[in-house]
Protein backbone atom coordinates (compact mmCIF):
# COMPACT_ATOMS: atom_id res chain seq x y z
CA UNK A 1 0.00 0.00 0.00
CA UNK A 2 1.44 3.66 -0.66
CA UNK A 3 1.70 6.01 1.99
CA UNK A 4 -1.39 8.24 -0.57
CA UNK A 5 -3.82 5.03 -0.05
CA UNK A 6 -2.96 4.78 4.00
CA UNK A 7 -3.62 8.36 4.16
CA UNK A 8 -6.91 9.00 2.38
CA UNK A 9 -7.98 6.11 3.78
CA UNK A 10 -7.87 6.52 7.45
CA UNK A 11 -10.96 7.07 10.04
CA UNK A 12 -11.18 10.79 9.36
CA UNK A 13 -12.87 12.33 12.41
CA UNK A 14 -13.86 16.58 12.66
CA UNK A 15 -10.35 17.20 13.93
CA UNK A 16 -8.14 15.41 11.71
CA UNK A 17 -10.57 15.77 8.65
CA UNK A 18 -9.75 19.69 9.33
CA UNK A 19 -5.91 19.10 9.79
CA UNK A 20 -5.65 17.72 6.42
CA UNK A 21 -8.02 20.37 4.74
CA UNK A 22 -5.73 23.27 6.32
CA UNK A 23 -3.11 22.95 4.17
CA UNK A 24 -5.05 22.61 1.30
CA UNK A 25 -7.13 25.68 2.53
CA UNK A 26 -3.88 27.92 3.11
CA UNK A 27 -2.31 26.75 -0.22
CA UNK A 28 -5.70 27.90 -2.05
CA UNK A 29 -5.18 31.45 0.15
CA UNK A 30 -1.26 31.82 -0.95
CA UNK A 31 -1.91 31.27 -4.67
CA UNK A 32 -5.26 34.07 -4.54
CA UNK A 33 -2.49 36.06 -3.12
CA UNK A 34 -1.54 36.63 -6.94
CA UNK A 35 -4.42 37.96 -7.71
CA UNK A 36 -4.94 40.10 -4.79
CA UNK A 37 -1.17 41.29 -4.74
CA UNK A 38 -1.88 42.16 -8.36
CA UNK A 39 -5.13 44.14 -7.40
CA UNK A 40 -3.49 45.81 -3.86
CA UNK A 41 0.10 46.88 -5.75
CA UNK A 42 -1.43 48.05 -8.82
CA UNK A 43 -3.74 49.83 -6.82
CA UNK A 44 -0.77 51.51 -5.19
CA UNK A 45 1.86 52.08 -8.27
CA UNK A 46 -0.70 52.65 -10.68
CA UNK A 47 -3.87 53.85 -9.61
CA UNK A 48 -7.92 52.98 -9.66
CA UNK A 49 -8.15 52.97 -13.35
CA UNK A 50 -5.56 50.22 -13.69
CA UNK A 51 -7.35 48.03 -11.16
CA UNK A 52 -10.12 48.18 -12.89
CA UNK A 53 -8.47 47.38 -16.01
CA UNK A 54 -7.65 44.41 -14.14
CA UNK A 55 -10.94 43.17 -13.79
CA UNK A 56 -12.53 43.93 -17.02
CA UNK A 57 -9.70 41.50 -17.92
CA UNK A 58 -11.07 38.76 -15.61
CA UNK A 59 -13.61 37.16 -17.69
CA UNK A 60 -11.11 36.23 -20.44
CA UNK A 61 -8.53 34.28 -17.70
CA UNK A 62 -11.54 32.39 -16.46
CA UNK A 63 -12.10 31.20 -19.84
CA UNK A 64 -8.84 30.21 -20.35
CA UNK A 65 -8.24 28.56 -17.15
CA UNK A 66 -11.58 26.91 -17.11
CA UNK A 67 -10.64 23.73 -19.17
CA UNK A 68 -7.28 23.25 -16.93
CA UNK A 69 -9.64 23.42 -14.04
CA UNK A 70 -11.60 20.99 -15.30
CA UNK A 71 -8.78 18.79 -16.31
CA UNK A 72 -7.43 19.08 -12.83
CA UNK A 73 -9.73 18.78 -10.38
CA UNK A 74 -11.33 15.92 -12.48
CA UNK A 75 -8.28 14.35 -13.10
CA UNK A 76 -7.92 14.72 -9.37
CA UNK A 77 -10.89 12.56 -8.67
CA UNK A 78 -10.03 9.96 -11.51
CA UNK A 79 -6.41 9.39 -9.48
CA UNK A 80 -8.51 9.01 -6.24
CA UNK A 81 -11.05 6.78 -7.28
CA UNK A 82 -8.25 4.42 -9.09
CA UNK A 83 -6.49 4.92 -5.74
CA UNK A 84 -9.06 3.73 -3.68
CA UNK A 85 -9.96 0.17 -5.89
CA UNK A 86 -6.09 -0.80 -5.54
CA UNK A 87 -5.09 0.63 -8.96
CA UNK A 88 -1.52 2.51 -7.67
CA UNK A 89 -0.19 1.99 -12.48
CA UNK A 90 -3.70 3.25 -13.27
CA UNK A 91 -3.63 6.59 -10.69
CA UNK A 92 -0.16 6.98 -11.89
CA UNK A 93 -0.94 6.98 -16.06
CA UNK A 94 -4.11 9.44 -15.32
CA UNK A 95 -1.27 11.73 -13.45
CA UNK A 96 0.55 11.96 -16.42
CA UNK A 97 -1.74 12.25 -18.76
CA UNK A 98 -3.71 15.43 -17.29
CA UNK A 99 -0.36 16.46 -17.13
CA UNK A 100 0.36 16.13 -20.86
CA UNK A 101 -3.10 17.57 -21.79
CA UNK A 102 -2.88 20.87 -20.03
CA UNK A 103 0.27 21.48 -21.62
CA UNK A 104 -0.82 21.00 -25.36
CA UNK A 105 -4.29 23.07 -24.28
CA UNK A 106 -2.01 25.38 -23.13
CA UNK A 107 -0.48 26.11 -26.02
CA UNK A 108 -3.40 26.30 -28.15
CA UNK A 109 -5.28 28.56 -26.20
CA UNK A 110 -2.79 31.14 -25.65
CA UNK A 111 -1.56 30.95 -29.54
CA UNK A 112 -5.58 31.75 -30.50
CA UNK A 113 -5.45 34.45 -27.22
CA UNK A 114 -2.24 35.92 -28.38
CA UNK A 115 -3.60 36.37 -32.07
CA UNK A 116 -7.40 37.65 -30.91
CA UNK A 117 -6.03 39.68 -28.15
CA UNK A 118 -7.25 42.77 -29.10
CA UNK A 119 -10.53 41.58 -30.92
CA UNK A 120 -11.37 40.31 -27.19
CA UNK A 121 -10.70 43.55 -25.19
CA UNK A 122 -13.11 45.18 -27.41
CA UNK A 123 -15.44 42.64 -26.92
CA UNK A 124 -15.08 43.01 -22.99
CA UNK A 125 -16.07 46.63 -23.13
CA UNK A 126 -12.35 47.48 -22.11
CA UNK A 127 -12.41 51.46 -21.74
CA UNK A 128 -10.02 53.41 -23.86
CA UNK A 129 -8.09 54.65 -20.90
CA UNK A 130 -8.09 51.40 -19.29
CA UNK A 131 -7.20 49.96 -22.84
CA UNK A 132 -2.98 49.71 -22.49
CA UNK A 133 -2.74 48.67 -19.06
CA UNK A 134 -5.31 45.24 -20.02
CA UNK A 135 -3.24 44.89 -23.07
CA UNK A 136 -0.55 44.51 -21.15
CA UNK A 137 -1.27 42.30 -18.97
CA UNK A 138 -3.13 40.41 -20.83
CA UNK A 139 -0.26 39.41 -23.23
CA UNK A 140 2.01 38.81 -20.47
CA UNK A 141 -0.10 36.32 -19.08
CA UNK A 142 -0.58 34.60 -22.15
CA UNK A 143 2.45 33.70 -22.56
CA UNK A 144 2.94 31.70 -19.94
CA UNK A 145 -0.45 30.16 -19.96
CA UNK A 146 0.67 26.81 -19.92
CA UNK A 147 2.57 27.39 -16.62
CA UNK A 148 -0.34 28.56 -14.99
CA UNK A 149 -2.20 25.30 -15.92
CA UNK A 150 0.15 23.14 -14.76
CA UNK A 151 0.49 25.00 -11.71
CA UNK A 152 -3.58 25.15 -11.24
CA UNK A 153 -3.26 21.43 -11.69
CA UNK A 154 -0.15 21.04 -8.99
CA UNK A 155 -2.31 22.08 -6.17
CA UNK A 156 -4.69 19.56 -6.97
CA UNK A 157 -2.38 16.41 -7.00
CA UNK A 158 -0.20 17.48 -3.89
CA UNK A 159 -3.54 16.98 -1.86
CA UNK A 160 -4.58 13.77 -4.22
CA UNK A 161 -1.02 12.34 -2.98
CA UNK A 162 -1.67 12.95 0.28
CA UNK A 163 1.03 15.54 0.86
CA UNK A 164 -1.25 19.24 1.15
CA UNK A 165 1.87 20.04 3.62
CA UNK A 166 4.27 20.03 0.66
CA UNK A 167 1.81 22.05 -1.81
CA UNK A 168 1.28 24.68 0.96
CA UNK A 169 4.94 24.99 0.86
CA UNK A 170 5.29 25.38 -2.33
CA UNK A 171 2.20 28.03 -2.49
CA UNK A 172 4.00 30.24 -0.17
CA UNK A 173 6.79 30.04 -2.08
CA UNK A 174 5.34 31.18 -5.32
CA UNK A 175 2.86 33.80 -3.33
CA UNK A 176 6.15 35.32 -1.84
CA UNK A 177 7.77 35.65 -5.01
CA UNK A 178 4.50 36.98 -6.62
CA UNK A 179 4.49 39.61 -3.89
CA UNK A 180 8.17 40.64 -3.78
CA UNK A 181 8.75 40.86 -7.55
CA UNK A 182 5.27 42.87 -8.24
CA UNK A 183 7.13 45.55 -5.76
CA UNK A 184 10.22 45.11 -7.54
CA UNK A 185 8.96 45.57 -10.90
CA UNK A 186 6.11 48.29 -10.98
CA UNK A 187 8.47 50.14 -7.87
CA UNK A 188 12.03 50.57 -9.02
CA UNK A 189 11.78 49.00 -12.23
CA UNK A 190 8.85 50.68 -13.23
CA UNK A 191 7.62 48.33 -15.34
CA UNK A 192 3.59 48.76 -15.05
CA UNK A 193 1.20 46.08 -15.86
CA UNK A 194 3.66 44.39 -17.54
CA UNK A 195 5.85 43.69 -14.27
CA UNK A 196 2.45 42.92 -12.20
CA UNK A 197 1.73 40.18 -15.11
CA UNK A 198 5.94 38.86 -15.01
CA UNK A 199 5.27 38.15 -11.47
CA UNK A 200 2.81 36.57 -11.48
CA UNK A 201 4.27 34.23 -14.54
CA UNK A 202 7.41 33.30 -12.73
CA UNK A 203 4.90 32.83 -9.61
CA UNK A 204 3.97 30.03 -11.71
CA UNK A 205 7.10 28.59 -12.38
CA UNK A 206 7.70 28.46 -9.37
CA UNK A 207 5.43 26.08 -8.43
CA UNK A 208 5.14 23.89 -11.28
CA UNK A 209 9.02 23.07 -10.67
CA UNK A 210 8.85 22.19 -7.54
CA UNK A 211 5.62 19.81 -8.47
CA UNK A 212 7.94 18.34 -11.69
CA UNK A 213 10.73 17.63 -9.13
CA UNK A 214 8.05 15.70 -6.34
CA UNK A 215 6.35 13.98 -8.55
CA UNK A 216 8.75 12.45 -10.65
CA UNK A 217 10.76 10.89 -7.80
CA UNK A 218 10.94 6.69 -7.90
CA UNK A 219 9.25 7.18 -4.04
CA UNK A 220 7.22 10.03 -5.25
CA UNK A 221 3.19 8.93 -4.22
CA UNK A 222 1.85 9.67 -7.15
CA UNK A 223 4.34 9.33 -10.29
CA UNK A 224 4.77 11.46 -13.42
CA UNK A 225 5.43 8.72 -15.87
CA UNK A 226 6.91 9.11 -19.43
CA UNK A 227 4.08 6.93 -21.30
CA UNK A 228 1.41 7.42 -23.85
CA UNK A 229 -1.73 9.57 -22.79
CA UNK A 230 -4.86 7.58 -21.86
CA UNK A 231 -7.82 8.38 -23.41
CA UNK A 232 -9.76 6.73 -20.95
CA UNK A 233 -8.12 9.14 -18.57
CA UNK A 234 -9.08 12.32 -20.17
CA UNK A 235 -12.30 11.29 -20.80
CA UNK A 236 -13.27 10.49 -16.87
CA UNK A 237 -11.62 13.82 -15.94
CA UNK A 238 -13.82 15.74 -18.64
CA UNK A 239 -17.03 13.57 -16.94
CA UNK A 240 -15.86 14.80 -13.85
CA UNK A 241 -14.42 17.73 -13.53
CA UNK A 242 -17.31 19.17 -16.44
CA UNK A 243 -19.01 21.14 -13.45
CA UNK A 244 -15.70 22.96 -12.90
CA UNK A 245 -14.87 24.04 -16.61
CA UNK A 246 -19.24 25.28 -16.77
CA UNK A 247 -18.42 26.78 -13.28
CA UNK A 248 -15.36 29.16 -14.03
CA UNK A 249 -16.89 29.80 -17.82
CA UNK A 250 -19.77 30.72 -16.78
CA UNK A 251 -18.60 33.17 -14.23
CA UNK A 252 -16.39 34.88 -16.83
CA UNK A 253 -19.89 35.48 -18.56
CA UNK A 254 -21.03 36.75 -14.94
CA UNK A 255 -18.46 38.95 -14.08
CA UNK A 256 -18.44 40.47 -18.05
CA UNK A 257 -22.32 41.47 -17.08
CA UNK A 258 -21.10 42.78 -13.63
CA UNK A 259 -18.77 44.67 -14.62
CA UNK A 260 -20.80 45.89 -17.83
CA UNK A 261 -23.72 46.88 -15.29
CA UNK A 262 -21.72 48.22 -12.34
CA UNK A 263 -20.35 50.44 -15.09
CA UNK A 264 -23.80 51.54 -16.50
CA UNK A 265 -24.98 52.46 -13.20
CA UNK A 266 -21.99 53.46 -11.38
CA UNK A 267 -19.51 53.88 -13.72
CA UNK A 268 -15.65 53.17 -13.18
CA UNK A 269 -15.53 53.88 -9.57
CA UNK A 270 -18.50 51.35 -9.44
CA UNK A 271 -16.19 48.92 -11.14
CA UNK A 272 -13.49 49.19 -8.63
CA UNK A 273 -15.73 49.12 -6.23
CA UNK A 274 -16.80 45.61 -7.46
CA UNK A 275 -12.83 44.51 -7.70
CA UNK A 276 -12.18 45.91 -4.29
CA UNK A 277 -15.14 43.87 -2.89
CA UNK A 278 -14.50 41.03 -4.66
CA UNK A 279 -11.17 40.67 -3.50
CA UNK A 280 -12.50 41.15 0.40
CA UNK A 281 -14.22 38.09 0.46
CA UNK A 282 -11.46 36.42 -1.82
CA UNK A 283 -9.70 34.97 1.81
CA UNK A 284 -13.17 33.19 2.66
CA UNK A 285 -13.55 32.02 -0.92
CA UNK A 286 -10.60 31.03 -1.08
CA UNK A 287 -10.52 28.61 1.65
CA UNK A 288 -13.87 27.42 1.00
CA UNK A 289 -12.45 26.29 -2.08
CA UNK A 290 -9.12 24.61 -0.69
CA UNK A 291 -11.83 22.70 1.63
CA UNK A 292 -13.64 21.00 -1.22
CA UNK A 293 -10.21 20.55 -3.37
CA UNK A 294 -8.98 18.90 -0.04
CA UNK A 295 -12.37 16.74 0.96
CA UNK A 296 -12.72 15.73 -2.89
CA UNK A 297 -10.09 13.22 -3.02
CA UNK A 298 -11.16 12.05 0.61
CA UNK A 299 -14.52 11.30 -0.64
CA UNK A 300 -13.48 9.78 -3.92
CA UNK A 301 -10.62 7.45 -2.82
CA UNK A 302 -13.49 6.36 -0.45
CA UNK A 303 -16.04 6.10 -2.89
CA UNK A 304 -13.63 3.91 -4.79
CA UNK A 305 -12.91 1.50 -1.64
CA UNK A 306 -16.54 1.19 -1.06
CA UNK A 307 -16.20 2.28 2.46
CA UNK A 308 -20.08 3.24 3.02
CA UNK A 309 -19.44 4.20 6.36
CA UNK A 310 -16.82 6.38 6.64
CA UNK A 311 -18.11 8.08 3.14
CA UNK A 312 -21.07 8.65 5.22
CA UNK A 313 -18.61 9.87 8.40
CA UNK A 314 -16.71 12.45 5.90
CA UNK A 315 -19.91 13.54 4.81
CA UNK A 316 -21.62 14.62 7.80
CA UNK A 317 -17.76 16.20 9.48
CA UNK A 318 -18.20 17.91 6.05
CA UNK A 319 -21.60 20.07 6.93
CA UNK A 320 -20.37 20.39 10.70
CA UNK A 321 -17.19 22.18 9.44
CA UNK A 322 -18.78 24.60 6.22
CA UNK A 323 -21.85 25.71 8.76
CA UNK A 324 -19.40 26.69 11.21
CA UNK A 325 -17.27 28.30 8.42
CA UNK A 326 -19.86 30.02 6.85
CA UNK A 327 -21.05 31.45 10.32
CA UNK A 328 -17.05 32.89 10.87
CA UNK A 329 -16.35 34.26 7.49
CA UNK A 330 -19.37 36.27 7.63
CA UNK A 331 -19.13 38.02 10.86
CA UNK A 332 -15.23 38.18 10.08
CA UNK A 333 -16.10 39.75 6.76
CA UNK A 334 -18.33 42.70 8.60
CA UNK A 335 -16.49 43.23 11.82
CA UNK A 336 -13.30 43.82 9.68
CA UNK A 337 -14.47 45.82 7.06
CA UNK A 338 -13.72 49.18 7.10
CA UNK A 339 -9.22 48.49 7.48
CA UNK A 340 -9.72 45.68 4.85
CA UNK A 341 -11.04 48.03 2.54
CA UNK A 342 -9.11 51.26 3.17
CA UNK A 343 -6.24 48.96 2.36
CA UNK A 344 -7.30 49.25 -0.93
CA UNK A 345 -8.51 52.34 -1.44
CA UNK A 346 -8.05 55.76 1.01
CA UNK A 347 -11.31 56.68 2.91
CA UNK A 348 -13.58 59.46 1.78
CA UNK A 349 -12.83 58.67 -2.00
CA UNK A 350 -15.80 58.00 -4.33
CA UNK A 351 -15.16 54.40 -4.17
CA UNK A 352 -14.89 53.78 -0.35
CA UNK A 353 -18.17 55.31 0.07
CA UNK A 354 -19.77 53.22 -2.33
CA UNK A 355 -18.04 50.33 -0.71
CA UNK A 356 -19.15 51.27 3.34
CA UNK A 357 -22.55 51.53 2.27
CA UNK A 358 -23.19 48.34 0.09
CA UNK A 359 -20.34 45.82 1.35
CA UNK A 360 -22.17 44.33 4.08
CA UNK A 361 -25.11 43.40 1.75
CA UNK A 362 -22.67 41.70 -0.74
CA UNK A 363 -20.81 39.54 1.96
CA UNK A 364 -23.92 37.79 2.80
CA UNK A 365 -23.32 35.67 -0.17
CA UNK A 366 -20.56 34.11 1.97
CA UNK A 367 -23.52 32.20 4.46
CA UNK A 368 -24.06 29.84 1.62
CA UNK A 369 -21.09 30.04 -0.87
CA UNK A 370 -18.67 26.79 0.96
CA UNK A 371 -22.10 25.08 1.13
CA UNK A 372 -22.90 25.44 -2.63
CA UNK A 373 -18.98 24.52 -3.56
CA UNK A 374 -19.52 21.37 -1.50
CA UNK A 375 -22.45 20.51 -3.59
CA UNK A 376 -21.01 21.01 -6.78
CA UNK A 377 -17.46 18.58 -5.62
CA UNK A 378 -19.03 16.02 -4.04
CA UNK A 379 -20.63 14.79 -7.43
CA UNK A 380 -17.17 15.43 -9.15
CA UNK A 381 -15.80 13.03 -6.49
CA UNK A 382 -18.21 10.29 -7.86
CA UNK A 383 -17.89 11.26 -11.51
CA UNK A 384 -21.59 12.72 -11.32
CA UNK A 385 -20.45 15.87 -14.17
CA UNK A 386 -24.51 16.14 -14.69
CA UNK A 387 -25.39 17.07 -11.24
CA UNK A 388 -22.00 18.69 -10.43
CA UNK A 389 -22.47 21.18 -13.10
CA UNK A 390 -26.48 21.84 -12.42
CA UNK A 391 -24.96 23.49 -9.29
CA UNK A 392 -22.03 24.88 -10.62
CA UNK A 393 -24.24 26.23 -13.89
CA UNK A 394 -27.14 27.79 -11.50
CA UNK A 395 -24.47 29.24 -8.87
CA UNK A 396 -22.40 30.74 -11.24
CA UNK A 397 -24.88 31.38 -14.75
CA UNK A 398 -28.68 31.03 -14.20
CA UNK A 399 -29.44 32.50 -10.53
CA UNK A 400 -27.00 34.93 -10.78
CA UNK A 401 -27.64 35.98 -14.43
CA UNK A 402 -31.34 36.41 -13.69
CA UNK A 403 -30.92 38.80 -10.56
CA UNK A 404 -27.90 41.35 -12.38
CA UNK A 405 -30.74 41.88 -14.59
CA UNK A 406 -33.57 42.05 -12.69
CA UNK A 407 -33.06 43.53 -9.29
CA UNK A 408 -31.46 46.80 -10.35
CA UNK A 409 -34.70 47.53 -12.40
CA UNK A 410 -36.75 46.73 -9.72
CA UNK A 411 -34.53 48.31 -6.59
CA UNK A 412 -32.10 49.96 -8.01
CA UNK A 413 -28.44 50.29 -7.17
CA UNK A 414 -29.07 48.43 -4.00
CA UNK A 415 -29.86 45.39 -6.40
CA UNK A 416 -26.62 45.35 -8.15
CA UNK A 417 -24.94 44.67 -4.34
CA UNK A 418 -27.95 42.09 -3.65
CA UNK A 419 -27.74 40.28 -6.91
CA UNK A 420 -24.68 37.88 -5.85
CA UNK A 421 -26.24 36.80 -2.10
CA UNK A 422 -30.11 36.12 -3.62
CA UNK A 423 -28.36 34.05 -6.64
CA UNK A 424 -26.21 32.11 -3.95
CA UNK A 425 -29.25 31.52 -1.37
CA UNK A 426 -31.59 30.40 -4.09
CA UNK A 427 -28.55 27.98 -5.10
CA UNK A 428 -28.38 26.58 -1.68
CA UNK A 429 -31.83 25.68 -2.02
CA UNK A 430 -31.01 23.70 -4.77
CA UNK A 431 -27.90 22.14 -3.46
CA UNK A 432 -29.74 20.82 -0.42
CA UNK A 433 -32.22 19.40 -2.70
CA UNK A 434 -30.17 17.42 -4.98
CA UNK A 435 -27.86 16.30 -2.43
CA UNK A 436 -30.58 15.22 -0.28
CA UNK A 437 -31.91 13.00 -3.47
CA UNK A 438 -28.93 11.14 -4.55
CA UNK A 439 -27.78 9.83 -0.78
CA UNK A 440 -28.58 6.42 -1.55
CA UNK A 441 -27.11 6.12 -4.84
CA UNK A 442 -23.55 7.32 -3.80
CA UNK A 443 -23.64 5.94 -0.53
CA UNK A 444 -23.12 8.68 1.61
CA UNK A 445 -25.87 7.74 3.71
CA UNK A 446 -23.82 5.15 5.37
CA UNK A 447 -26.23 2.18 2.97
CA UNK A 448 -24.10 0.82 -0.25
CA UNK A 449 -24.04 2.82 -3.37
CA UNK A 450 -26.87 1.50 -5.85
CA UNK A 451 -24.03 3.38 -8.81
CA UNK A 452 -20.28 2.42 -8.76
CA UNK A 453 -18.30 4.60 -11.14
CA UNK A 454 -14.93 3.03 -11.87
CA UNK A 455 -13.53 5.21 -14.25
Amino acid sequence: MRSTQAILGQDFTVKSHLRFAFPRMMMSLFIMSYVVADGALISYYLGTVALASLNMVFPLAGFLSAIGMMLSAGGGSVVSRRLGDQRAHDADRALSTIVYANIVIGIVLAAIGLIFVDDILLLLNVEQEQMQYAKDYQVVTLLALPVMLLSLASQTFFTVAGYPKMGLIVSIASGLTNVVLDILFMGPFKWGMIGAALATDISWLVSVIAAFIFFVRPKAPIKLLWIKPEWLAITGAIKSGFAEMVGNLSHSVTLFLFNTMFLRWLGIDGVAALTIASYSTYVFNCMAYGFCEATNPIIAYNYGAQNWSQLRKIFLNSLKIIAGFSLCAYGASVIFAKPVLAFFTSPGTAVYELLINNFWIYATSLLFMCSNMFGAYIFTAFGDGKRASIVSFARTFGFIVLFIETLPLLIGEIGLWLSVPVAECCTFCLSVWLVWQNRNRYGYSGQPASQINRA
